[in-house]
């Protein structure tokens, strides 16, 4: 994984085509010390500023710049990390693993359409196994998919969640999944989102949200500050912000497990869906966020 330690940013001005100064910010990062962060936030800064006086509108960086996120929280096996976990810009803690695909699939209307019956035709579970109560047609649909593409390869593991707007989807067995042209297939198969699918390829990671959106808890907002603060004040606006946000998760979970297909994980695999599954809250009876 290339998760960034350090971050440093570098700001300067520049005048425009139209004679008028223009203020611009850069970040720099590096996952050895804030001098290199710094030199990458210079070299930016500067590239930023040649566009400003040329008129040139560059494109987006993102997704091909890291996340600036710091890292909370680390698995370590045999020296390497495993797992990172960060806090993304609305303060939701982020699993990131290199060890296991995973897929977020989005559905967009979950009360329209009917389907459920090919996984009791693949698997012969009962009803109440193969349609989980409760589940809208458009969710038992796209679950009939998953089980049809898991009994085409069968040489995977797959486990599927439910999150608030769809599936969660867990790949193991596959080698080098962020960087290799199978897994890069999976996400694709799976209809993973295309802005995902390319930060999976840049950072050599997958992303899981472990904690709820704010946006969707009780008198709930994204935090006004962003890490890295810029002074104490900032910092402990956040620090009052986090406080809360904690307090309104407590009453709900980011997802709930509802099947699982193929050979069991491995030992490492297993470990890391362990934490996602104890971190998301996956056994709680809560409602998703």
């Amino acid at each position: 994984m290339r998760i960034p330690r350090f971050w440093a940013v570098a700001d300067g001005s520049e005048v425009g085509p139209r004679g008028d100064r223009i203020y611009r910010r850069a970040w720099g990062w590096s996952t050895s010390s804030m001098a290199d962060a710094f030199a990458v936030a210079q070299e930016r800064l500067q590239t930023t500023l040649a566009n400003v006086r040329s008129g040139v509108r560059a494109d987006s960086y993102y997704p091909r710049t890291p996340s600036r996120e710091p890292i909370l929280d680390e698995l370590i096996v045999d020296g390497e990390a495993v797992i990172a976990i960060t806090r993304n810009r609305y303060g939701a803690e982020i699993l990131n693993t290199d060890r296991v695909l995973i897929a977020d699939v989005d559905l967009l209307d979950l009360d329209k359409r009917t389907g459920g019956s090919l996984l009791r035709r693949l698997f012969g579970r009962s009803k109440a196994d193969a349609e989980p109560q409760g589940e809208p047609a458009p969710v038992l649909e796209r679950l009939d998919a998953i089980a049809t593409w898991a009994a085409r390869n069968p040489g995977f593991g797959v486990i599927v969640y439910r999150t608030a707007s769809g599936l969660r989807v867990f790949v193991t067995g596959v080698d080098e999944p962020a960087a290799s042209a199978v897994g890069q297939q999976i996400l694709i198969d799976f209809r993973a989102d295309p802005i995902y699918l390319e930060l999976c390829r840049a950072h050599g990671t997958f992303r899981a949200r472990l904690t709820p959106k704010p946006w969707r808890l009780p008198r709930m907002k994204a935090p006004r500050e962003r890490w890295p603060f810029a002074d104490a004040s900032s910092e402990r606006d956040f620090d009052r912000w986090h406080v809360a946000y904690d307090s309104a998760s407590r009453d709900f979970a980011v997802c709930r497990r509802l099947a699982s297909f193929g050979p069991a994980p491995s030992t490492l695999e297993a470990q890391i869906l362990q934490v996602h599954d104890e971190r998301t809250r996956v056994s709680a009876p809560l409602p998703l966020a």
